[in-house]
Formats: C-alpha cells, structure tokens, sequence
C-alpha cells in the first residue's frame, strides 16, 4: 500500500489551487506552503516526518506532484512564485483523485515526448511509470534496514559454498572475461577498495543461480537465512570462479599467480595437451584452501617463494570487503517489501554499465511472482541455433503483442501487466517458433543466424500470434516485406518506432488489405554495393545476399546434390564459403581489381570437401574439371547465380566481368523476388528459349482463335497466305515421311500452324489486318518487332553469338506481345 494514499495527495492539489485562487491566482510558495500545512491538519506521522535533511515528507509529495500540473500548463512556477493559469481554473472544483488523475496523465505525456526526443533505445534507470516514480523516488524502505558490515574473503567463498550467499533469480548471468578478473585479483592483492556489496538478508527461499562459471552450488541449509546479491555479482562470481576453477565461453581457465614477476594471470585448460610444469605459476584454488593444507602445500617451494606465498595469502585472509545488508525486521510475505528489493537492485550500476531492459525486466516480474529469467533460457538455451537472439528481442515481441504494437523499453518496462504476460507467455513462444518455421519454409532459411537482424523476428511473430494459417496472399506479401525490410537495412536503427509501423502495416494484411512497404532500395547504386561488400557475418547486407544464396537452394558442382547449409555458421563455418575467384590465383596473377577478392559477389556456398579440390585454381580450369564428371553442372551453376560461362567472364578468367555479371544477376533475382521482374525477364538470362517457345504458342493459340471465328474450322486455305501454306507444305510432307501415321493429325488447322516460322507470322497478320488490327493497332509496330524477333530467335535456337542491340531489342519485342496477349487473357 502506498504510505500517502493517492486521495490524500489529491487533497494536497486541490487545496494548492484554492489558495492560489483565492489569492489571485498567486502566491510565493513559501506562504502556500505555509497555508496548506494550516489546511491540512491533521498529519500522519509519516506525511510530517522528515525526509532527508530538514525536509518534510508532505510537502516533497506535493510538489512532486506539482510537475505533471505544470507540464500540462495548469501551474506556472516563476521566480519563487506559483500561478494558476487560465487553464488552471477548470482545474477548480475537482475532485482529488481527479486532480491526481490528471497531474499523472500530463506528467507521463510530457515525458513520453521528452523521450521521443532522446535516443530511442536508452535504459534509463528512471524508466518507470510517473505514480511508481513518485512512490521509489521519496518513500522509505518501511521495516527495511540499512546496515554496513565487512566480510572476510573466507567467508566470502564458504558463503558461496554453502548457499548462504546466492545470487538471485534476476540477476544476470556471469559475463565478466578473464582479465577482468586478473584485474580483480590484483586490486585486492594491493589492498585497493573494490566497492560495497549489497546483500538482502531474508528467510525467504528463492530460485537462483544454482551454477556460477560451470561450478554447481549447493543447496542452502533448511531455515539458514540467505544473503542474496543485490550488487556485487559479477565481482564476487568472478572471485568464485577464480579460485574454485571456472568454464568462461565454454573454455575452461586455470587462474593463478606468478611468483617469479608478482603477477595474476590465467590460461585455458586443454585436456588433451601437455599442461607443463612451470613452478613459478601457483594455482589459485592451490593457496586459498585451509590453513594446513595451504602450509604442507608450499613446502615444496624456495623459501623465497613461501615467503611471497604467505604474504599473497594474508593479504587475501585479512582484505575486508564491504558488505550493505538490506534486512526486514518483521519478515513477512509482503508484496510491498519485494518490490522494494526490486527497486533497489534496479537502480544499481554494475561495474558502471547500466542494467539492461532484460535485467530491469526480470527483475520486475520476479517482484510479481513470475520468473521471467527460467522462461527466457527455457526457450532460448534449447536449441544451439537460437543462442544468437537476443533476451530483448522476445520481450519486444512480448510487448507488441500485449502493449498495441509498442516495444520500446518504457513499454516492455511500464506497460507490460505481468499476469496477462504469463497468461500469454506460451502463446507467444509459439509465435516466436511459428516465425522461425516461416523463414525455413518460406526462404529456405535452414540457420537462423542467416537473418540479417534478430528484430526482424518482432513484428513477424506478431502476425503469427494473430493468425496460424495465412493465406497464399498474406504469404506474398510477407516475403515482400522480409526482402525489402532486409535490403532497406529497415530495422539497423529507430528499431521500436519502425517495429511499431511494420505491425501496422501487419495489421492491414490480416484484414486482407494490401500493405505499402515503401523503404527506400537504392537500385541506382546497387550493383556498386554488392560488388564493395566483403563477406562477414556482421554486416546485415551481407547476410541478406547469403539469404538470397539460400534461398536459391544451391547444388554441389560435383554431383548436383544439395549443398547442406545448416550448419554454415557453425564454429568453421567460412570452410563453407567459397570464392569463385580464388585469393590465390588472384594474388598471383596480381589481376586488376583483387582488391575485391573478398567481395560477396565473389563467394558461394560449397561444401569444404569440394573448396578443398577447387585449390587456388583458376575458375575456367575447377569448373572444367567438375563438368568432364557432370554433364549438368550448368544446372548447379545457376543455383549459384552464375550464368554462361562465357558471359560470365569464368571461361576468359575475367575477375571483374564476373563481378558485374553476378552483380547483375543477383540485383534482377531481388528484383524478381519483389515483383519487380516478371517471369520471362527472368527467363531471359536462365532459359531464353522458353520465352521464345511461349510467344509462339500463344500466337499461333491467337491465329487458331481468330482464323476459325472468321472462316470457319477449315480456315487454312483461306485465312493462310499461298507463299506461307507452300512452305508449310512442304515441312508437313517432310515429316509424314518419317511419320505417315500423323496425316489426318495434320488435317487440323491448329496442328498445321505449328509449321509456321517467324518470318510467316507477320504475313498471316497482314492478310487479316482487319480481324487483328483491334488487338496490335499498328502495323509499323507488327513488323518492327517481328524483325527484332527473327534477328534475335536464330542466334538463341542455334546457340550462336547474339549482338547486345539484338539480344535487347529481341526480348523488347517478346515483352511487347506478351503484354498484349496478357491484356487479351484479362478481357
């Protein structure tokens, strides 16, 4: 409960504003003050008693409770005097709680915008709620005591050892590096103060840490009180783990101390390897150990070395650390009282660094009865894969889901009801791993560490939370939005504002509206980026382009079999990425442009067995050696981007014809991916005879429509002209010579059509101009694309070079006529 209930501070507000009202809506503060507390009265103890130096509780509550009046522009504070402004008298006549109502609500406005303004993702330690803030800034800890003690090194370890000190469930877990703790170690060797502890001492039995540094702790005695760490952690774990032998990073240390040079150092600990015998360097947990033991231990050593021994080992006995208790005198279950711990740890540095949202959070909940902290390394520590989310990135997700969209820290921190947290927790956490399968599914995104941010995992799971089983179209627009998001590089900075606009336009795809994704690509530059981006798994761009490799499911040059990417990420993952271009051929032929080697349009997936064959060989000499084993290593290729040989510059060994060529090929694959590139531009580069077969189909489907519609079924004679009939006789005589069984298939006009060649197509058109003038409108137009398509279809059919004029002006006129046989389809 609060110890100033919000109707009494209420009363506070609406006396001030009688007096000034009734003074002319002025008056020095000192003698409102003065006029209230004749007002008030009668006080409770605790409104009168003191709260710091020579002030008193009531009226630090008032004017606490001042600045929300007067950031909403009810109350002007200048020079000493207060005025009730013209929008102050409607504040006249209200009721307290009202007033407090509205004092609050102008105060958490006026801080909202005054955050806005600020560094969007800052964790401030004053990141609560204004009535909390009001509350933890002045009220006391109640039966909470407050009391100074030292405490020896011994019983700083026996206290671990035993469970007697234990670090509590909110708190973070050990993160300190090696030399940080040689650090330690030497700033207690040399009698320098390390800073206080803070211990809450209580009966209460909590969950906790139960492994500090790979070291398991024991359970604590029935009914021994418990010193759980408020501050301190990271200090007093880092000495545990020095001296009993830790696991830092999943690698195993052995601390010790040099009494050749007087140092503290460390090294890791392989099992398989030789550790040595260097007497000089002392193990930690051989000298912090029971007098006795310690005293036949060094006899083995030079009195010199015993004697720096014992002084090393009585400066550690006789170093005093600082320890504050934090102490209830009436231990009870009180909600109040565990709030208050909350509070105190989570306005606590840690080694200067500010505590994190996470930490806050936990924290928080753990006040509430529910350990956010177990669920958190539940859901991220099952899975190897998961390891690189972030903490942050679920309680973003949490707080999208539970706050209308909103995660930023105040949000997660304020906004979050605990209870509706841990009713939905389960529900969430399936979102979370429905969006996880949706990138597999989808993107054939096989490892997790490929996305190009954890963030982007926010707003997905919050589509995935509100619906299970999204439409074909929903799908189509989600992609969309994965690969713009992604190459935009959206979510790399305003993360919670751009995540709050990413739900939004969420929201318009699950009422099957259509979403506008409109971030900025960059197309005029894009192939220059590519070609400028080295590989590396922290640059975002490049994580989005391994995903387009992925995506592309790319096959091993030997045998077409899929490259296996799951574990590309994985400790020797960069065995897994290849250059097409080898470094070592390119230092040594010292080409132009090798600066470039390790360009991401140069690498591709492969797996290590296969890199190892392909040496620093040139790329004309690898790949020939592949293709002599695999007549479809041109299939494989392209599941690597990678077109003709020739075009591509592989076969002349040209670096930097391959680098645009590929530039260009994965710019058109992003392009395509979003919409932007229709199927036959596509097919253009992998497959251009198919677009050519496509075109004549459905023109001959058109003629065959037309003719029969004007002529009738036998329209051949009629509707063909003599010169196309003649040589389409002649091919139709050819063939039934081989196949005499096909004469009465070929009796059918539609059958007969498939023995017309390009040059034929424009003349039937001409000598039915009429029937099909509504549909191409010119006839200039007819025969100009007709003569790009003739000069364009030889040299694809027959494997011939194509001009770069031809080749253009060939897929134009493609493009031209499958618009118009589209626009047909529609109508």
């Amino acid at each position: 409960m609060r110890e100033i209930p919000l109707e009494r501070i209420g009363t506070y507000l609406k006396t001030a504003i009688e007096i000034l009202h009734e003074n002319g809506d002025n008056l020095p503060s000192r003698d409102l003050v003065k006029v209230m507390e004749k007002r008030l009265v009668p006080f409770t103890k605790f409104e009168s008693g003191n709260y710091g130096e020579n002030r008193v509780r009531w009226t630090i509550v008032f004017r606490f409770w001042t600045i929300g009046l007067v950031k909403g522009g009810y109350i002007k504070k200048s020079k000493r005097i207060w005025y009730l402004t013209q929008k102050g008298q409607e504040l006249i006549g209200l009721k307290p709680i009202e007033l407090t109502k509205i004092s609050s609500h102008e105060y958490a406005k006026w801080n909202e915008n005054r955050r806005d303004s600020e560094e969007e993702n800052t964790d401030s330690a004053e990141d609560i709620s204004y009535p909390d803030a009001m509350e933890e800034s002045i009220m006391p800890l109640g039966n909470m005591k407050i009391k100074p003690l030292p405490i020896s090194f011994d019983e700083l370890l026996n206290g671990v050892d035993k469970s007697a000190i234990q670090i509590p469930p909110f708190q973070r877990n050990f993160v300190w590096v090696p030399k940080m703790i040689t650090d330690l170690l030497d700033s207690i060797y040399r009698g320098y103060p390390i800073g206080s502890f803070i211990f809450w001492k209580t009966n209460k039995r909590l969950p906790f840490h139960r492994e500090i540094g790979g070291l398991k702790i024991n359970e604590s005695l029935p009914g021994s009180r418990i010193d759980y760490v408020l501050d301190g952690q990271q200090r007093i774990t880092s000495l545990y783990a020095a001296v009993r032998g830790a696991t830092i990073d999943d690698e195993k240390y052995n601390f010790y101390f040099d009494v050749s040079i007087g140092k503290f150092d460390y090294s890791k600990i392989d099992e398989n390897a030789d550790q040595g015998n260097d007497r000089s360097r002392i193990p930690l947990d051989k000298i912090f150990v029971e007098g006795p033991v310690y005293r036949q231990y060094i006899k083995q050593f030079p009195d010199k070395y015993q004697e720096i021994l014992d002084d090393l080992f009585f400066r550690f006995k006789n170093y005093a650390f600082s320890v504050i208790y934090v102490q209830e005198d009436n231990e009870q279950e009180n909600e109040n009282n565990l709030k208050r711990i909350v509070s105190i740890f989570s306005r606590i540095n840690d080694t200067g660094k500010k505590l994190t949202v996470v930490a806050k959070m936990i924290a928080r909940c753990w006040g509430e009865n529910f350990d956010l902290r177990s669920r958190l390394n539940q859901l991220l520590n099952d899975s190897e894969e998961l390891s690189g989310i972030r903490e942050e990135t679920i309680l973003q997700i949490a707080s999208t889901i539970l706050n209308n969209k909103k995660c930023k820290s105040r949000n997660i921190l304020n906004d979050t009801d605990i209870d509706n947290l841990e009713e939905n927790w389960d529900d969430i956490v399936e979102a979370f791993k429905q969006s996880l399968q949706f990138l597999r599914d989808k993107f054939r995104i096989k490892n997790i560490n490929y996305i190009p941010f954890d963030s982007i995992l926010v707003p997905l799971s919050y589509f995935h939370f509100h619906t299970h089983n999204p439409s074909k179209e929903q799908i189509e627009q989600l992609c969309k939005w994965f690969w713009k998001a992604s190459l935009s590089n959206r979510y790399s900075s305003t993360l919670e504002s751009r995540i709050e606009e990413g739900c939004m336009q969420f929201d318009k795809i699950l009422d099957n509206k259509i979403a506008e994704f409109n971030y900025t690509l960059g197309w005029d530059t894009f192939r220059l980026r590519l070609i400028k981006q080295d590989y590396g798994f922290r640059s975002a761009f490049c994580k989005t382009i391994l995903c387009l490799y992925s995506y592309n499911m790319p096959q091993n040059f030997k045998d077409n079999s899929l490259v296996d990417l799951s574990t590309s990420f994985s400790s020797y993952s960069k065995r897994h990425l290849h250059h097409v271009f080898p470094r070592g051929y390119l230092n040594r032929t010292n080409v132009a442009g090798k600066e470039l080697q390790d360009s991401i349009v140069n690498i591709s997936f492969m797996p290590a067995m296969i890199n190892n064959e392909m040496s620093d060989d040139p790329p004309s000499k690898y790949l020939k050696f592949f293709s002599e084993k695999n007549n479809e290593i041109g299939a494989a290729l392209r599941t690597h981007l990678i077109g003709n040989l020739k075009e591509f510059g592989i076969e002349s060994n040209d670096f930097n014809k391959f680098l645009e060529k590929r530039a260009e090929k994965i710019e058109n694959e992003f392009r395509a991916l979003l919409g932007l590139r229709t199927k036959t531009e596509r097919d253009f580069e992998e497959n251009p005879s198919e677009p050519l077969d496509l075109f004549e189909i459905r023109l001959r489907d058109l003629f065959n429509d037309k003719l029969a519609a004007e002529y009738g079924e036998n329209y051949w004679n009629e509707g063909i002209p003599q010169i196309v009939r003649d040589e389409a006789e002649k091919k139709i005589q050819k063939d039934l010579r081989s196949h005499p069984y096909n004469e009465e298939k070929y009796l059918d006009g539609r059958e007969r059509l498939n023995f017309l060649d390009m040059s034929d197509y424009s003349l039937v058109i001409m000598q039915n101009w009429p029937l099909f003038k509504r549909i191409f409108m010119s006839r200039g137009e007819v025969e100009r694309h007709f003569l790009a398509l003739m000069k364009y279809r030889n040299p694809i059919k027959h494997t011939r070079g194509l001009n770069i004029v031809d080749k253009k002006n060939g897929e134009a006129a493609v493009l031209w006529f499958e618009q118009i046989f589209n626009s047909l389809t529609k109508n």
